[in-house]
């Protein structure tokens, strides 16, 4: 008897298989030692101590047949959502799962920041990509299964969709939110990028899209598939009604099939109300009615506002593309009444063609824009710096390499009344450089400093 195919030799425990892709004889004999009762692998062995599968050409079709399997056993009970798009995916996976349980749906959301069984993180130990890696995602199918939870939202990612992460598992409802700069690098351009997000409409039984994003448009005048288009034209079958942004509380209005629905919540922009456009268009593609939807929350990192008793509005996002950052900027100057501050880096060995991007996007909506480290991996972050604030207008840039003194910096100059936004990182808890990675976590910077003005805690410098 099987229990479980595996291809983390961390997660193996007694009875399951381990799947080696790379034939690496450590993480093999770490696999065994676990427990594996036997090991699948493209490559002979030599000197294994438990019986060994072999098969001797790509690994893929064994994917497709565990994906099959894995359906018809356990994913033909759960409907499925794959949400994609540059910008968004977390931010509408949380807002499809917070609809649904306000429709007394159980539903497991799988995505940037772990897996969320009804908004409670499941203490597993999967690894943290967008996209979950294939054989993490057949156990959360499973798990769905034996716990009787009704509904899966995942994030589909490029990268995630072009390594076959999810195999052949069929898709209910494919939803595609947009496009722009992002993994270019990685992917070798453009139309290979788009490419990758394409796929996920090869999986989905159904699709929804951003009529107003030209390529989404694109992907639903290809398929044969039953479409549901959100956006603000009028022939949409769910419309966006443009509101008024300048006030802290924003009522948001959508017409669903010619009922209107309407939500009222903190300001969170434009690009906010589309995914909520985009999370009401799921349900409906779903025959779910949205008649009336109570206060949405964005998730963690997403334009998250750390209380202070400075008077100053703190956000924390984790934009990091010129249309995300934009998003945020755009969304905080139609409300902001005094000066507005930006502190943001870009990644190393990562897109550097958006770099000028952003910080173009930084200086036209911000009073002062700190520029700093994100995550500078094997460059250096005065050269990456550089790239961001070529052709910007000077007089707005501030320059800090140093990512913790930067947040400080920007604390320190804002005064009551004032916005600030800590962007790129969100809810990440690391910064990687030189090849290392290490500790490190925006709000943690923004609490510490905080905690010491409010002198809750002593440091003769809080950037040392």
């Amino acid at each position: 008897m099987i229990n479980r195919f595996i291809d983390h030799s961390k997660q193996i425990k007694e009875g399951d298989v381990f799947v080696s892709e790379t034939g690496n004889r450590v993480f093999i004999e770490e696999a065994i030692q676990n427990g594996a009762q036997a090991i699948l692998t493209e490559y002979f062995i030599h000197d294994c101590s438990v019986p060994q599968v072999i098969l001797p050409t790509d690994m893929h079709l064994l994917k497709e047949k565990i994906s099959r399997m894995t359906y018809e056993m356990y994913g033909k009970q759960i409907k499925t959502i794959g949400i994609t798009g540059t910008n968004g995916k977390t931010t509408v996976a949380s807002f499809i799962g917070q609809l649904l349980m306000q429709q007394q749906k159980t539903v497991c959301v799988i995505g940037t920041l772990g897996v969320f069984i009804n908004g409670q993180k499941l203490d597993y130990s999967f690894r943290s990509n967008t996209t979950l890696p294939f054989y993490d995602f057949l156990q959360v199918v499973k798990y769905c299964y034996e716990h009787k939870v009704e509904y899966i939202v995942l994030e589909a990612s490029s990268q995630g969709l072009l390594d076959n992460r999810l195999g052949v598992y069929p898709i209910d409802l494919g939803v595609f939110l947009n496009i722009g700069k992002d993994h270019l690098e990685f992917h070798g351009g453009m139309v290979p990028y788009k490419k990758s997000k394409e796929l996920l409409a090869t999986l989905s039984k159904q699709l929804v899209v951003n009529d107003d994003d030209e390529w989404c448009k694109s992907i639903a005048e290809k398929t044969e598939l039953p479409v549901i288009r959100f956006g603000e034209q009028y022939t949409n079958d769910v419309i966006y009604q443009t509101v008024d942004y300048s006030t802290e509380i924003v009522h948001y209005k959508f017409f669903v099939r010619d009922k209107e629905v309407q939500l009222s919540m903190k300001n969170s922009g434009y690009y906010n109300g589309m995914n909520i456009a985009a999370a009401i268009a799921s349900l409906t593609a779903l025959n779910i009615p949205v008649e009336e939807i109570k206060a949405l929350t964005l998730p963690k990192g997403r334009l998250e506002q750390i209380q202070n008793s400075k008077g100053v509005e703190v956000l924390i996002d984790y934009a990091h593309t010129p249309d995300a950052l934009e998003a945020c900027l755009s969304t905080i100057s139609s409300y902001a009444k005094k000066d507005i501050y930006v502190v943001f880096g870009c990644g190393g060995n990562r897109d550097k063609q958006k770099r000028k991007g952003m910080g173009e996007v930084a200086t036209k909506y911000a009073t002062k824009a700190i520029i700093t480290s994100d995550n500078p991996r094997n460059e250096r972050p005065e050269d990456i710096i550089a790239e961001i604030v070529s052709g910007v207008e000077l007089q707005k840039v501030i320059i800090e390499p140093d990512r913790k003194k930067a947040i400080v910096l920007a604390l320190r100059s804002a005064k009551k009344g004032d916005v600030i936004l800590i962007a790129g990182k969100g809810h990440e808890q690391e910064q990687i450089a030189d090849g290392l990675v290490v500790p490190f976590s925006d709000h943690q910077v923004v609490r510490n400093y905080l905690e010491e003005l409010d002198g809750l805690i002593t440091k003769n410098d809080p950037v040392a």
